[in-house]
């Protein structure tokens, strides 16, 4: 897919880039709500500016892998945002014309897969041992 075919003139958004603006998002809101509080009004407008701008990003990202705009509103459905993610950051600019990830995005999405079956794991590893640490935390 080169540019010159290309209907509009958008920037792209490759992997390293999406990831990079994601983590400054996150620092920038996680920021926000530790230092002005979550009732504030700058929380407020820097969560509503950050929400705002991974729409964009996601959009901008879509478009540089060669799928339609439309798949953005996946971010709305529960787990959604985190396939979204997953395929956002695992496929490599031009996908939509192969539809095979290369080997970066394979390495991408097995450490992301890990990190799933990680997290389900704690979760769900067996009847009131997280409860019993959450209370063994608390006292």
């Amino acid at each position: 897919m080169s540019n010159a075919t290309r209907e509009n003139c958008l920037p792209d958004v490759g992997r390293l880039y999406y990831f990079l603006v994601r983590v400054v998002m996150v620092a920038v809101t996680m920021f926000s709500v530790i230092y002005f509080g979550p009732e504030s009004g700058v929380f407020r407008i820097v969560s509503l500016a950050t929400m705002i701008g991974a729409v964009v990003l996601d959009v901008m990202r879509l478009r540089s892998i060669g799928v339609s705009q439309w798949w953005v509103f996946l971010r709305y459905l529960p787990f959604g945002s985190l396939l979204l993610a997953i395929g956002l950051q695992s496929a490599q600019a031009g996908w939509a014309e192969d539809k095979h990830l290369d080997r970066a995005g394979w390495a991408i999405l097995g450490v992301h897969a890990a990190l799933v079956v990680l997290v389900l794991f704690l979760v769900f590893r067996g009847p009131g041992q997280m409860l019993g640490l959450a209370v063994r935390a608390a006292w």
